[in-house]
Formats: C-alpha cells, sequence, structure tokens
C-alpha cells in the first residue's frame, strides 16, 4: 500500500479526516493527543480497523479545528456552498484531495476559525438530496 492509500476498512468521515490531517502534515500522535484519546484508538479509527464512538470522531474533528455541522439532505449544497464562500472556495474535502467518489456521510464539518490551514466543509457541494460529507 502507498503513503496516500486509505486502508478499506476507514469510515467515510475518518478517511477524510486521515487526508485532512496529512495535508496539514500532522501525525496520529498530534491529533490523538489534541483529542485526548491515545494513539491507538486514533489509529483503530483513522484505519477502520475499529468502530469507534461519535466522541471520538467528535474529538478528533476538534483536534483538527472542524465543528461538525448536521444539515438536512436537501440543504447540502447550499450549506457546502456557504461554507466554501466564507472560506475562499476552500472546503476540507479540497485540501484533501479528491474522495474518489465514496459514499457520503451524514454530517458536514466547517471550519471553527481555529484552524491553521483554512479548511472548511468536510465535502463539495452535492445534488439535492445527497448528505453532506
Amino acid at each position: 500500500m502507498n503513503s496516500t492509500a486509505v486502508p478499506r476498512g476507514a469510515s467515510e468521515p475518518f478517511r477524510q479526516l486521515r487526508a485532512l490531517r496529512r495535508a496539514r502534515k500532522l501525525k496520529q500522535e498530534d491529533v490523538a493527543r489534541k483529542a485526548g484519546i491515545s494513539r491507538e484508538a486514533y489509529l483503530r479509527a483513522e484505519s477502520g480497523q475499529a468502530d469507534p464512538r461519535m466522541s471520538t470522531f467528535l474529538a478528533a474533528c476538534e483536534a483538527l479545528g472542524l465543528e461538525v455541522v448536521l444539515a438536512p439532505q436537501h440543504l447540502a449544497q447550499d450549506v457546502n456552498a456557504f461554507i466554501a464562500s466564507r472560506n475562499g472556495g476552500v472546503t476540507a474535502a479540497s485540501m484533501a484531495g479528491p474522495a474518489g467518489g465514496a459514499s457520503a456521510s451524514s454530517a458536514s464539518s466547517a471550519s471553527s476559525g481555529g484552524g491553521t490551514s483554512g479548511a472548511g466543509g468536510m465535502g463539495t457541494p452535492q445534488g439535492e438530496g445527497q448528505k453532506p460529507v
């Protein structure tokens, strides 16, 4: 497996967090420490070896300067467009690189304003009825 490959078992939200972490040149230990979880727990979640609790996901998002935002599916495109408009067109997904046709998750993450890279929403605008990434 090359250094940019994402493990097959990783959940889509953690795939995006992994890509964002790498784009920011952070180590798993850095994110785990900021999130208040063990490196092993973060590694298992990011690699898909474990199905982490929502609290682990939220802590990892906060450690990366992201805020989880739940939006109605029919407004996902508008929410993502708004995030990009307020962030110079940058979204977390565009910072992380192409998603490779990955499935969407049920939450959109927006920058909390404290991130150093200025990453925005976790996904690109999608059609009506699709879930934000």
